[in-house]
Formats: structure tokens, C-alpha cells, sequence
């Protein structure tokens, strides 16, 4: 007997240990005798402790039940030595199998069965639980060797079984639950966070309030998979592998109300077998692409979308889909043509039954006879003609004709005649992502238009005025035709921008998904950080530098050389493109709006992105202000009879701190509203928050070519000089030509004196010796 025994203990450890062979030998375990599993039973009891479990008892609805938890990384299988269990829950425990022998003490009063974080459990017996006569509830979690779930379990289940659990564990399959009751309505069954990676044809065929299969590794959901199903909420949120659903997926289901589909990367969906669905979740899943038309739902009350412009499809159905806008139309023309010919025939037979009536009753009542009158107007059989004949309205017809309008209900039931159904829907349209235009109003779009112009114009005209004369490419052009650079990308953002608004002039959320999730704004985005970016930094670096040469004039010879001044941009075009790239590598995101800006805030990288992109703008804007401060008081206390003192100086530091406050004051209004709104305090509405973004923006952009160059004397000159190497405006030019042209002065050859000449010769050697000569 001993032996015999220990053969036993060996086949078991080796079909509880290996997932794959204990499912192929359910039946052969079955078939060991009964006798032998009690010896074995028997044996492994001895080593119990009560100190494992502790029960409690309370009274519900005059019913004692006893609650047993039981927890011990030494309990190997289910305790034998509890009385009266109505709830037993296990946890960290290292059971590997739940057996007959191991539960069928408790079958009589267990409703209730719970196994919690069991990380051996991989084995569930069949036919286990076929004399519970009161389970209600399996609750299996957080055991990864569980893969396979036999059809037997669930074997003559008692009528009371409402609930089925088996979540974060490790089944790879639906368990195939032919053996649940299909008239009986389950309040749940959760299949949460498993490894499950298909939902065959035909795998549920049940009735319940809430089927769950979150957070699985579904990729695949075949035709028909639910169907026959009666589905209060259908949850399949939480598939990333989901991308693409099958056309007859949700065929066949008889009743649905709730559908979610959120965070799953499927593509579009189809709505054959969901025409009564009420709620639809599909909430952070970018890749849906097109909703379906709202006429292919009935029942359609709420939907959680993840794009606004989604939403937009349910607002205007005949721009979102002209075809079955089309079709409704022709369904409510017809509809409303056969309830008018009802109608007419029931106002026919209403005046022709009246007339019967009342001569009958005129008849009747000059023999005084008015009782009979009423009970012979029953003889007539007014439904072959379409009325109805009921007392409620037999007046009515005593009176006289029934009116059409209060005999419509009847004659066309509650028919809706509305062309567009009214379907809630999450998140709404906005200003930033609206349904018919980005520039929702025409001076916007005009006001749009002329700062492209004047934008790409100016700093086109600035760059090529200035590149062309590499004689005097000095270090503050060199800065300059960065800044050209950086502002001429704003003014191509802001021409992409305007080319869809045109291309998509009043149903913008047709084009939508193709613009935000296309190359087109994510060019439009890129060009637009790295413009702010590179902008700010060269504007940065212009100060600094006029600050080193107001402030330090006598160190002529430590001023900022070319190469320096090179090496120093290369530096700030790197950090432009870093801080541009971010977005596109999921750090906030260009496709959160219609303007392609990063202004979503989801979790803490997008947060900190935000934040390092205001800190940054304000650190330059602080050297800014300290800079040009400096320099004010510098040139206020100067004495301008001195050498190295000059008015240019003090003309240029004007200019540029012109230049300077006019950008940061397009952008201080927007880093203000922005701060406050990360912090929770909405100061402003969204519409007003799109004007700041569209039109201020943007609108240095435009302003600095004209403010820093073309209405200054020196790009004059410079422009006239190379216009007159095409044969234009020569003697405009030649007024130039005698002008000793240094980084801070314009000297005409003619009026330079002694006291110049050494001054010249101070600061550039001999190179100037032959024009004091």
C-alpha cells in the first residue's frame, strides 16, 4: 500500500507540474480510484495547521455564513478541517491543483470560492464543481501557470453560479464554456489581463451583464465570435495587438448595450451586429482612422471617442457620409409618404363611418331608443377600413370626423423624422480641434494670409540681401540670417497651416485624421518648435554679443569672432532640432491639435517637456533683460567725446531692444495663460487661447525682418548694391561706394580727419593706412 501510494504522489507532481500534460491527460486522472485519491488525501491532511485559515461568521438574509481565508507559502491543498464554509478564499499559497477530492467537502455550502496570487496553481480538475449546489462566484488571480481552463468545470454548475473571474493569470485561450447555462443570465465574466491572442467563431454563446477581456495579447477576433450572445457590456480595452477586426466580427449578437474598444490599435469597425448597441468607448486608440455613420446605429446614446473630430461625424452626418445621409433621407420620405396615405384613408373612412353612424343613430332616436343606437353602432367592423374601434374613442366618432394629426401616432407609431440623431459624444469639438474650419472666422484666415506674405517676404528678401555680400559678412549678420532662418520656417508653418484650412474649407474633420496623423503636421510642428527655439537663441546670442560690444568697447580686440560665433549657432540648431524631435518621439505630440502644436499633457514626460520649453524661453528672456539694462545704463553715464563712445551704438542697442521686447512680448502672453493652465487655473477660454496661438504667435515672425533690417539704412545699402550689379538703381548706389563700412560706424572716405584716421588705425591696424592716406 505504501508503494502503491507513492506511485500515486509521483503521477501527480508530474501532472500538476507540467501544464501541457495534465491538459492532455484530464480523463486519464479521472480514472484513478477513489479509494486511492482519499489514502493520498488522508496522508497530506496530516500535516495541516488551523492556524492557516481564519474564519469568521456573520448573518445574511437568515443565513449564517462562515468567511475562510487561509494563507501559507507551506499549503499545498485545499484545508480539510472547515465547517460550515460559505466564502473560503486562499492566497500565496503554493496549491497547484484544485482536485474534487481537494473542494468536495464544502459542495454543499460553498457559494463563494477565491484563489489569490497562487504562482504553482496550473490545474483545475474536471467536473469539480458538479454538486455545488450553491456556487456563485469563481475568483481565480495572478497565476501565470494556469493556461488552459477543461469544459467540464463548469459541468452541471449550480443555477446560481453568476460569476466567473480569472484575471492576470496565464490563459492563453477562451475557456470553452458550452457547459454554462444559456438561459440563465450571469452577472460576469472577466478574462482580465491573461495571454489570450484570438476570439474564435462561436466562443461565447451566453447571456451576461459584463463580458471582460481587457488587457490581453488579442490580435485576432474571428467572424460570429459572440454570437447568439445577449452582452449587457462587451470590454476589450487594453489589446494594443488589436488592429484589425473582422468585417462579421460582432455578428450574430442578439442583445448588446455597451461596447469598449479603448486603447487598441484597431483601424475602423465595422457595425454589422451592433445596430443596437447604446454606449461606445473607444478612447485612446489614435489609429481609428473613420467612426462609422451614426444611421448604421439605432440605439446610439453616448460616445467616448479619442479624437474630437470624431465626434464631428455625428454632428454632421451628411458631410461625413453623403451616401447613407442619402439613404435616411429616402427612408424618412418614403415613411412619411405612407404614413400621409394612411392618413388620407383614415379621414376617408372616419367621415364615412360617421355618416352611417349618425343616420343610424338619428333613425334610433326618433323612436327614443338612444341606448339601442349605441349598441347597434358596434355592428359595425371598423377595422377592415383601418380605425380603431375602441371605446376609449367611441366618442369621437360620435361627435364627428377624427382628426388627422391626433390620429397620427396611431396610424405611423413614434416614427423619428429627424434628419440628424442626437448622440452624445466625448471629447467635444473645440477651437483647436473643430469640425468645419481651422480659422473659424474670415479675419482670422485674412490676417493669417498677410503675415505669411509679409513673413516669407521679408525674411527671404533679409537672407538673400544678406548672404550675397560675403565681403562684410560680419559676426551680427551672421546672426541676423539666423534669426531670417528661424522666422522664415514660422512663416512656412503658418502657410501649411493655412493650405489645409483652404483644402478643407467647412469639413475639416473629414481631412483630420489624415493632416494630424500625416507627414503634413508633423513638418508643420517640427518647423514650428524649432523656429521658437532657434529663434529665441539667436536673439539670445544678438544681445549678448551688442552687450559685449557697448559694454566692453575698449576690448576691440576680444569682440566675437566669426568662428566663434559659428560654432556657437551650430550649438543652438542642435538644441533647436533636439527640442523639435521630442514630440515625435512621444513626448507630448503634434497631433493633439489642428495647428500641430505640443500642447498635450497626458502624463509626466509630456508635463516636463512643456515646463523645460518655458523655463528655457524665460532663462533667455532673463539674460535679455539683464543684458539690455546693462546696456542702457552703460550708454546713459557715457561720455560720447570719447573715442570708443558712438550714437550708432546707442542707435543700434535701441533698435535691437525693439527688435528683442517686440518677439518676447508675442510670447510672454502665451507663456503666461500656459503656466496657469498647467497649474489647474483655466484663465481663458479655448477659442480665445487658439487667437493668442494663431495670431501672436506667429506675428514676430513678420515684424522682425522690417524692425532689424529693411527699414534700416544699412540693409538699404546693401539691398541697392545688389540690385545695381543687375543694371538698377546704379546712381542710388553710388552713393555707397565711398563709404568705409566698419561693424559699428558707415564713415564717407571723404570726411574722414586725422583724429579718425588714428582711431581707424587703433582698432584694424594698417589696414586703413591707405585711406588716411
Amino acid at each position: 500500500m505504501i508503494y502503491q501510494n507513492l506511485i500515486i504522489l509521483t503521477i501527480t507532481s508530474l501532472i500538476v507540474a507540467c501544464p501541457g500534460l495534465q491538459h492532455n491527460n484530464v480523463h486519464n486522472w479521472s480514472r484513478l480510484k477513489s479509494s486511492q485519491t482519499v489514502q493520498v488525501s488522508s496522508m497530506k491532511n496530516l500535516s495541516y495547521k488551523p492556524s492557516w485559515c481564519t474564519c469568521s461568521s456573520e448573518l445574511i438574509d437568515v443565513e449564517n455564513e462562515t468567511d475562510c481565508h487561509c494563507e501559507g507559502r507551506n499549503l499545498t491543498e485545499i484545508p480539510q478541517n472547515l465547517d460550515n464554509v460559505t466564502r473560503l478564499s486562499i492566497a500565496n499559497a503554493k496549491i497547484k491543483a484544485l482536485r474534487e477530492y481537494g473542494v468536495g467537502k464544502y459542495s454543499k455550502n460553498l457559494k463563494d470560492l477565491f484563489l489569490i496570487n497562487l504562482k504553482e496553481f496550473c490545474y483545475v480538475e474536471p467536473y469539480v464543481f458538479r454538486d455545488f449546489v450553491k456556487l456563485r462566484t469563481i475568483y481565480i488571480s495572478h497565476s501565470p501557470k494556469l493556461q488552459y481552463l477543461p469544459a467540464e468545470v463548469f459541468y452541471h454548475t449550480s443555477k446560481s453560479f453568476k460569476t466567473l473571474r480569472i484575471i492576470y493569470s496565464g490563459l492563453i485561450e477562451i475557456p470553452d464554456l458550452k457547459f454554462l447555462s444559456k438561459t440563465d443570465i450571469l452577472l460576469q465574466l472577466d478574462f482580465e489581463g491573461n495571454l489570450i491572442t484570438e476570439i474564435p467563431e462561436n466562443s461565447f454563446q451566453i447571456k451576461t451583464e459584463q463580458l471582460i477581456l481587457d488587457n490581453n495579447v488579442i490580435s485576432t477576433i474571428q467572424r460570429r465570435a459572440f454570437n447568439g450572445s445577449e452582452i449587457g457590456k462587451l470590454s476589450l480595452k487594453g489589446n494594443k495587438n488589436l488592429c484589425t477586426l473582422n468585417e462579421l466580427a460582432f455578428d450574430g449578437i442578439m442583445t448588446i448595450r455597451e461596447l469598449d474598444l479603448s486603447s487598441s490599435s484597431i483601424e475602423s469597425l465595422s457595425t454589422k451586429g451592433l445596430e443596437k448597441l447604446e454606449i461606445l468607448r473607444i478612447q485612446n486608440t489614435p489609429s481609428l482612422k473613420e467612426i462609422p455613420s451614426v444611421y448604421n446605429f439605432k440605439n446610439l446614446e453616448k460616445a467616448y471617442l479619442t479624437h474630437p473630430f470624431h465626434c464631428c461625424a455625428f454632428k454632421f452626418p451628411s458631410r461625413h457620409d453623403p451616401r447613407r445621409y442619402n439613404e435616411h433621407l429616402q427612408l424618412i420620405k418614403l415613411s412619411k409618404h405612407d404614413c400621409e396615405s394612411k392618413m388620407k384613408m383614415n379621414e376617408s373612412s372616419s367621415v364615412l363611418n360617421y355618416s352611417i353612424r349618425n343616420v343610424r343613430a338619428i333613425k334610433l332616436n326618433e323612436s327614443g331608443r338612444m341606448t339601442e343606437a349605441l349598441g347597434l353602432m358596434d355592428l359595425y367592423d371598423t377595422t377592415e377600413i383601418g380605425i380603431d374601434n375602441d371605446i376609449d374613442r367611441l366618442g369621437t366618432f360620435m361627435n364627428g370626423p377624427v382628426d388627422p394629426h391626433d390620429n397620427f401616432e396611431a396610424m405611423c407609431g413614434k416614427f423619428n423624422f429627424a434628419t440628424n440623431k442626437v448622440v452624445s459624444c466625448f471629447p467635444k469639438p473645440d477651437a483647436l480641434n473643430p469640425c468645419e474650419d481651422v480659422f473659424d472666422t474670415i479675419w482670422l484666415r485674412v490676417s493669417v494670409w498677410i503675415v505669411i506674405a509679409l513673413s516669407v517676404v521679408g525674411n527671404v528678401a533679409v537672407l538673400i540681401v544678406l548672404l550675397s555680400n560675403q565681403s562684410e559678412f560680419t559676426v551680427p549678420k551672421l546672426l541676423v540670417c539666423n534669426l531670417a532662418f528661424a522666422d522664415l520656417c514660422m512663416g512656412i508653418y503658418l502657410f501649411l497651416i493655412a493650405l489645409i484650412d483652404l483644402h478643407s474649407k467647412d469639413e475639416y474633420f473629414n481631412y483630420a485624421f489624415d493632416w494630424q496623423y500625416g507627414m503634413g503636421c508633423k513638418t508643420a510642428g517640427f518647423l514650428t518648435v524649432f523656429a521658437a527655439h532657434l529663434s529665441i537663441f539667436a536673439l539670445t546670442i544678438i544681445t549678448i554679443e551688442r552687450w559685449f560690444a557697448i559694454n566692453k568697447a575698449v576690448f576691440l580686440n576680444r569682440r566675437l569672432k566669426r568662428r566663434t560665433a559659428i560654432y556657437i549657432m551650430i550649438c543652438g540648431w542642435i538644441y533647436s532640432i533636439i527640442m523639435a524631435m521630442l514630440p515625435l518621439f512621444g513626448m507630448s505630440n503634434y497631433s493633439s491639435t489642428s495647428i500641430c502644436l505640443p500642447m498635450e499633457v497626458k502624463d509626466y514626460p509630456d508635463t516636463i517637456y512643456i515646463i523645460t520649453v518655458l523655463g528655457l524661453n524665460g532663462l533667455g528672456f532673463i539674460i535679455v533683460v539683464i543684458c539690455y539694462v546693462q546696456i542702457y545704463l552703460n550708454l546713459g553715464n557715457q561720455d560720447f567725446t570719447k573715442p570708443h563712445a558712438s550714437n550708432r551704438d546707442m542707435v543700434v542697442a535701441k533698435k535691437m531692444a525693439l527688435l528683442v521686447f517686440t518677439n518676447f512680448a508675442c510670447l510672454a502672453p502665451i507663456t503666461f495663460f500656459v503656466i496657469f493652465a498647467l497649474a489647474g487655473h483655466s484663465l481663458i477660454t479655448v477659442t480665445q487661447s487658439k487667437f493668442l496661438i494663431v495670431f501672436f504667435y506667429p506675428l514676430n515672425s513678420c515684424a522682425n525682418p522690417y524692425l532689424y533690417a529693411i527699414l534700416t539704412s544699412q540693409w538699404r545699402r546693401d539691398a541697392l548694391m545688389l540690385i545695381s550689379k543687375f543694371g538698377a538703381f546704379r546712381k542710388h548706389a553710388n552713393r555707397y561706394k565711398n563709404v568705409y563700412r566698419h561693424p559699428s560706424n558707415s564713415i564717407p572716405l571723404n570726411t574722414i580727419n586725422g583724429s579718425q584716421c588714428s582711431n581707424l588705425r587703433k582698432a584694424n591696424g594698417e589696414k586703413v593706412i591707405m585711406l588716411c592716406n
